[in-house]
């Protein structure tokens, strides 16, 4: 149905939870393998490359910003895999923080079950977004016409970013954009595409997601290296985004 297998480790879940999602997992091309404790996991992942890892929280034996530290370093086989943290409900808002710092989402089971196997092809689409992403405070600027609306992204990537606002463009709309990045004196140009929608009932963004088409000249390459300096940077960093719909 979507293709090549893809191989998928799960962390530290309960049994009976991850008998649950294996069987979905299956159902969809998806091989699963399980370990019961971060330790484990992380030498099965030292010798292994998975296309996804799901992690349950709190782990068993380390802490978890350690676990996710392990898996993207440099050498790691997985460090461009999909990481979701399968969490608890009263856990949802303290494991955000995770995001952008070696996780890409925070589901509870019941939402992942629900949503297989969208939320870990969605990963899968873009892996070099969803492995080097990390939550920047960006001030974007949306023009349909001669106005202009102030919104925040969430996060900002070598492939697109996450748009938080109440204002929608259809799916497939180009945007042209002007990035400007610390650490640089000339905004990065280039053009993006909106690719999906966030949907509120299960994301605590509203707004949409952009696709990066292309840039101007050499600003590509520009922007790459500026955002892997921020990415490595122990703090986020304030950047200025104008984007227009592209004519």
């Amino acid at each position: 149905m979507y293709g090549a297998q893809r191989n998928t480790l799960a962390v530290a879940l309960q049994s009976e939870v991850f008998e649950s999602l294996a069987r979905v997992l299956r159902a969809n091309q998806f091989h699963a393998e399980y370990e019961a404790t971060a330790t484990n996991g992380l030498e099965t992942i030292s010798l292994l490359s998975f296309d996804a890892i799901l992690a349950g929280y709190p782990l068993p034996d380390m802490p978890m910003q350690a676990f996710l530290d392990a898996v993207r370093r440099d050498e790691s086989p997985c460090r461009s895999a999909g990481l979701i943290l399968l969490v608890g409900r009263d856990a949802l808002e303290e494991t955000q923080r995770f995001v952008g710092r070696g996780a890409n989402r925070v589901l509870t089971v019941d939402e992942f079950l629900a949503r297989l196997p969208h939320v870990i092809l969605r990963l899968l689409e873009v892996p070099p977004r969803v492995a080097l992403r990390r939550k920047l405070q960006l001030a974007v600027a949306l023009s349909p016409s001669s106005n202009h609306v102030t919104c925040l992204s969430e996060n900002i990537s070598t492939t697109g970013m996450l748009v938080r606002t109440d204002r929608t463009y259809p799916i497939g709309t180009q945007l042209g954009f002007e990035l400007a990045l610390p650490g640089d004196s000339s905004p990065v140009r280039g053009y993006a595409v909106v690719v999906r929608h966030t949907t509120t009932d299960w994301e605590p963004v509203e707004g949409f997601a952009v696709q990066f088409a292309s840039f101007v000249g050499e600003d590509k390459e520009r922007f790459e290296t500026l955002l892997h300096r921020l990415l490595s940077a122990p703090d986020p960093a304030e950047a200025q985004v104008q984007l227009s719909p592209r004519e």
